[in-house]
């Protein structure tokens, strides 16, 4: 049937959808580590052609607090998404389901990802505990990516040491194993526990609690113990406003990215027939080799354009006593045009129209010296309004670009003769 359903065979089935219950049983919420689970179908609901599940009990997780849902299979039909609402757990399927409500049906989820969702979430909690403990920063929203997560702080300053210093420490703690415990208390118990922020919703609330360590009211899926979750690897800080963003990882992702790192670094340092700890040495010598040849080539080639300079305007065809040279290179960069046009300006009696082309779009730069009487912004102006372009500048240099390369040769030849015109009407 494809990804979408059919609606005879959708309208059949809602038809007999048994009584939705007011809430789906959560296996998650009992074992995290469970993979596999059976449930009856209660309903089957289309929702802008995606069919939508509903079970009186499942081991999915649904997107929220930060987390992404699970993936999986439902009856042999994939799982792409999965969502709550007021306490029903409805599963987003792929394709139409190869069951009906009232059947009885054998979910799995993905459990890898499941997994790494768990790693991310517990060390969330230990991060934000552990930051809160010795900074006094407060996490005010969390992120589990695909393959980063991030937590936000209510500080836009962190101290030189934070990353590093929060990071061994995380580690420290995480490999004294600390139980990793989740269970439901009433509001009157809540009250007496140390929640580094307060719950969200009235009711039982469900505390995840590190041995004594951290509680947090979190409907999240999370691992046993904090050894599961090392290695913790803080990637990087960035201010955000007025609050600081961490990124992180937890445990077979940061085993993942330092493999890679790795295998990058020691592939780098084969580049160089090095050791490793030696690559940052020899990059940075790299590095100021390169400055050196670039001042190098630079010189050289405003040695070179300024001969050009001489030679072109030898060249140029008149305007009266004015020399008008067209100048267009297939590769010259924008700084190498500008310093040609400033060698030009210095001739007496000049008019530069000089253009260079880079993958099919051009570049123009028009100058004229201080003694010609002439509007070099305007004639630029009005030689690439012809061809849909923009530009100008002041009177005696312009820079402008937005055509083609196939138009560039007629550009410049719609400039020069404005120039023309001007410059006989004014002799």
């Amino acid at each position: 049937m494809g990804n979408h359903c059919n609606l005879d065979w959708l309208s059949r089935h809602v038809l007999y959808s048994l009584e939705k219950p007011t809430m789906t049983e959560r296996l998650d919420y009992l074992n995290a580590y469970r993979q596999h689970f059976d449930a009856q179908v209660l309903a089957i609901e289309d929702r802008a052609g995606v069919p939508a599940v509903l079970l009186d009990r499942t081991c999915f997780y649904p997107t929220s607090g930060g987390q992404l849902h699970d993936t999986g299979l439902l009856g042999g039909a994939p799982v792409v998404n999965v969502v709550a609402e007021e306490g029903e757990i409805w599963h987003l399927l792929a394709a139409s389901p190869p069951f009906a409500a009232g059947e009885r049906v054998v979910g799995e989820i993905d459990w890898p990802r499941r997994y790494d969702h768990m790693q991310q979430h517990s060390g969330q909690h230990l991060l934000s505990q552990l930051i809160h403990q010795r900074y006094g920063f407060e996490t005010v929203s969390v992120h589990f990516g695909r393959e980063e997560s991030t937590l936000d702080l209510n500080t836009a300053e962190t101290p030189p040491a934070f990353l590093s210093e929060i990071e061994q420490a995380a580690n420290e703690l995480a490999y004294l194993g600390l139980e990793i415990r989740a269970y439901f208390v009433d509001e009157q118990e809540v009250g007496r526990l140390p929640l580094r922020r307060p719950p969200a919703v009235a009711g039982p609330i469900r505390i995840v609690e590190i041995d004594g360590y951290d509680y947090s009211a979190c409907g999240g899926t999370h691992v046993r113990t904090t050894a599961e979750i090392v290695p913790i690897k803080l990637l990087r800080s960035e201010r955000r406003r007025n609050q600081t963003r961490l990124t992180f990882l937890c445990g077979l992702r940061a085993c993942r990215d330092y493999a890679e790192k790795h295998r990058l670094l020691a592939q780098t340092a084969g580049l160089f027939s090095t050791e490793m700890a030696a690559v940052p040495t020899m990059v940075q010598r790299l590095q100021a080799q390169m400055r050196e040849l670039e001042y190098k080539h630079m010189e050289l080639q405003k040695r070179l354009l300024s001969r050009e300079a001489a030679t072109l305007v030898a060249a140029a065809p008149r305007a009266g006593d004015v020399a008008i040279v067209e100048y267009l290179s297939p590769d010259a960069s924008v700084e190498m045009l500008k310093h040609m046009a400033a060698l030009l300006r210095e001739q007496p009696k000049c008019v530069g129209l000089l253009a260079s082309i880079s993958e099919d779009n051009a570049t123009l730069v028009f100058c004229r010296s201080d003694d010609v009487q002439l509007h070099i912004g305007e004639v630029l102006r009005h030689a690439l309004a012809a061809f849909g372009g923009r530009g100008g500048g002041r009177p005696e240099y312009a820079q402008g670009g937005g055509v083609h390369a196939t138009a560039v040769s007629a550009v410049l030849a719609k400039a020069r003769r404005r120039c023309e015109e001007t410059l006989e009407g004014h002799g």
